[in-house]
């Protein structure tokens, strides 16, 4: 981590020429620029995301729930931003939307390892998405690291289990607000998905996405996937076990 001076300004604090140099804010027109920064800053929430779920889980295999619903708990609202991202998005005429997508040759949001890496930490993993064209070896690495590491639902069902074996109130309330952050930030992923969704099919209809993708159908099948489907209700983490 670089160790900040006193003497910093606001354009060193956050590397200002750096970034800007780095990203695409005077690429190519105000639409594939508004198309292209977009999908940038999700990255960087992608990023902020996997740290505060790693945190979490580090925490919970440590026995600190408190710690853990306090790093999932900010997680939903960062969700909500990335929704109003497509709010954003959606403001692209047809046409403009039709320019931009004849560029983007191969590249499909389907390729942002981070999000996958973001499903695995959970607990989603499906090992097709190992094998996405467009990954590079690192990423894969990374996946794959993912796939074999303990995940924030393995960590919470372990918790759920302990805690029951061992009934405590104070400890099943943590462990039960713990449950609520992680619903809630289910809850907040399914809203995003469904966003995209409908993004997707204002602008391609039943058509396919770049990529090979399905397109908006291929969205709205991602609608009914959850993180965390042991923590709900009637499953085995949840209140109802």
């Amino acid at each position: 981590m670089r160790k900040l001076q006193r003497d910093e300004t606001y354009r060193d604090l956050l590397r200002l020429d750096e970034l800007l140099d780095s990203t695409l804010v005077r690429d190519g027109g105000p639409d594939r620029m508004l198309f292209l920064v977009t999908h940038q800053i999700c990255e960087m929430w992608f990023a902020l995301i996997l740290g505060h779920l790693d945190e979490a889980r580090s925490a919970i295999l440590a026995g600190d729930p408190g710690t853990a619903t306090a790093r999932i708990g900010r997680l939903p609202a960062i969700m909500q931003v990335l929704s109003a991202q497509f709010d954003v998005l959606a403001t692209l005429t047809p046409a403009a939307f039709e320019r931009i997508r004849a560029d983007l040759g191969s590249a499909s949001g389907i390729q942002s390892s981070q999000w996958r890496e973001i499903e695995f930490a959970c607990g989603l993993r499906e090992t097709r998405y190992l094998t996405v064209p467009g990954f590079t070896e690192q990423e894969t690495a990374r996946l794959v690291r993912r796939m074999d590491e303990i995940s924030v639902a393995d960590a919470y069902a372990q918790l759920a289990k302990q805690r029951r074996d061992a009934p405590d109130p104070g400890a099943m309330v943590a462990v039960e607000q713990l449950r609520a952050a992680m619903l809630d930030f289910d809850e907040a992923v399914v809203a995003w998905r469904a966003r995209h969704a409908s993004l997707a099919e204002r602008f391609l209809g039943g058509r396919p996405g770049t990529a090979g993708s399905e397109g908006s159908s291929y969205l709205w099948r991602m609608t009914a996937r959850r993180l965390f489907p042991d923590a709900w209700p009637g499953a085995n983490g949840g209140t109802d076990a």
